[in-house]
């Protein structure tokens, strides 16, 4: 039982120690599929060029009620040219243009973190106003890292507790409101990195520095690495109340 839970967690972490968006995609696509026939509209907030709407397509998940939302307004006139989605431009925290309550799935992936702190609350307040009770909010964004500030786009990172203190944890202490109790958590996917063979223990002497690389280096080789969270995938779901 202990190696065969060892070796699930080995190849889980193997499968999310990536820079690609797809595993994270299929995060989304399995609570896109949970939404039924009549569900509200499907929204990608920081849509890009349309990667998540083209992967739903190859995962034979129905498009035609899909809108993509990006802030770059050559982008948006790219996807309505070249893809069938809905392409709108929007810039957060603007106002959602959607109904309340009218949105089964808000998808957003490595966009959050080019918003400064006051823009980042204006749109979990627009999240929560379009979302249907019972739908699903799906966010991928990075953690700080070596290369976070690399893209100077980058504000700062939001960490996942950050959406559980304004989504689910009323009683936490907080300078600015609350904003909705009507959450759970469904699930947080972390992604992984290597960490550099020489970043962690070390000594006055270099010799010994030498010596503790060149074992990091052999058992890097064969298998051993080191590694860090550098981003996650989070997914949370509006209750339903009766009525």
């Amino acid at each position: 039982m202990f190696l065969e839970s060892f070796y699930s967690y080995s190849v889980f972490k193997k499968k999310y120690s990536t820079q690609q968006r797809e595993p994270f995609f299929a995060i989304a696509l399995k609570y896109c599929r949970l939404l039924k026939q009549n569900e509200p509209v499907i929204i990608d907030i920081g849509s890009g060029e349309g990667d998540f709407f083209s992967y739903l397509g190859q995962n034979n998940f129905p498009t035609n009620n899909i809108s993509l939302l990006d802030a770059n307004e050559a982008t948006v006139r790219k996807n309505k040219s070249g893809l069938t989605a809905k392409s709108i431009h929007y810039t957060a925290p603007d106002p959602l243009p959607f109904e309340d309550g009218s949105v089964g799935l808000i998808h957003t992936s490595h966009m959050i973190e080019y918003l400064a702190p006051a823009e980042m609350y204006g749109l979990m307040k627009e999240m929560d106003r379009v979302l249907s009770d019972g739908g699903y909010i799906v966010i991928s964004a990075p953690l700080i890292w070596d290369y976070f500030y690399n893209d100077l786009g980058h504000i700062r990172p939001y960490n996942p507790i950050a959406f559980h203190k304004y989504f689910i944890n009323l009683y936490a202490n907080s300078h600015l409101d609350k904003i909705s109790s009507s959450y759970q958590m469904k699930e947080l996917v972390y992604r992984y990195c290597q960490m550099p063979l020489d970043e962690g223990w070390s000594s006055s002497m270099p010799a010994i520095d030498f010596m503790l690389i060149t074992i990091r280096r052999v058992l890097s080789k064969l298998g051993f690495r080191r590694m860090r969270k550098n981003g996650y995938t989070l997914v949370l779901s509006k209750l339903i109340y009766p009525q």
